[in-house]
């Protein structure tokens, strides 16, 4: 038997976890960059930056191509990156194996589902919509929606709370280090993919169980 949690409700993360993002984001950062007359990031380094929400992204590809912009002149840039990001979020962007599959699964058995993520919550929305999975995420925290970010466990605590199920009844779904300590500060159970944007392997994390694919979630989880 495999092991299984209490999943009244799943919390996901959304980039790395739900959906290959790395190819849009990484346009969207390089053609920003392109109007510095910088030289543009590889998809793989990109991958490493995701994570922090989208100005950390911005930041990052910065100090990697030259050096960071003076405050005022990096908020507009940000803002430009942002606003071509929105434009092109699902050009390239794709579910992952499993995805879709699991979450029909979890609805069908009457699994809550949300989102919390460190991108802004506008073009998270937009992105679940392209891709046809917002009718199963209804509840979606971005990294605009509080004054935090994660992994400070507000941020899961009002997906929780907009779900109403307490947190002993819950999961959380991610790929990184930044998951897992949200959930252990929100005192939540923990289920790491493998696959995604973690810099260190998954493994290694200190998760409640980690799983090679989405498509093993259904069955790690009593599901009343």
């Amino acid at each position: 038997m495999p092991v299984q949690f209490p999943g009244e409700a799943v919390i996901f993360d959304l980039d790395g976890t739900l959906v290959d993002t790395a190819g849009d984001l990484a346009g969207a950062l390089n053609r920003a960059l392109k109007t510095l007359g910088r030289a543009a990031v590889p998809i793989e380094a990109v991958k490493s930056l995701i994570g922090g929400g989208f100005p950390n992204l911005i930041a990052k590809g910065l100090e990697a191509t030259g050096g960071a912009l003076p405050p005022e002149k990096f908020d507009e840039f940000c803002k430009v990156a942002r606003d071509d990001y929105e434009a092109h979020v699902a050009d390239t962007s794709k579910l992952y194996p499993g995805v879709a599959e699991a979450l029909r699964g979890l609805g069908q058995r009457g699994c809550k589902m949300g989102v919390c993520t460190n991108k802004p919550a506008g073009p998270s929305r937009k992105l679940l919509i392209a891709l046809g999975i917002d009718k199963y995420l209804p509840v979606l925290v971005g990294g605009d929606s509080l004054p935090v970010k994660k992994p400070h466990p507000k941020m899961a605590q009002e997906v929780l709370k907009k779900l109403g199920v307490e947190a002993d009844h819950a999961v959380l779904v991610g790929d990184s280090e930044t998951d897992l300590k949200l959930a252990r500060a929100a005192k939540m159970t923990v289920i790491l993919i493998e696959g995604g944007y973690s810099d260190k392997p998954v493994k290694t994390l200190g998760a409640d169980l980690v799983l090679r694919s989405m498509a093993q979630l259904p069955g790690s989880l009593i599901v009343h």
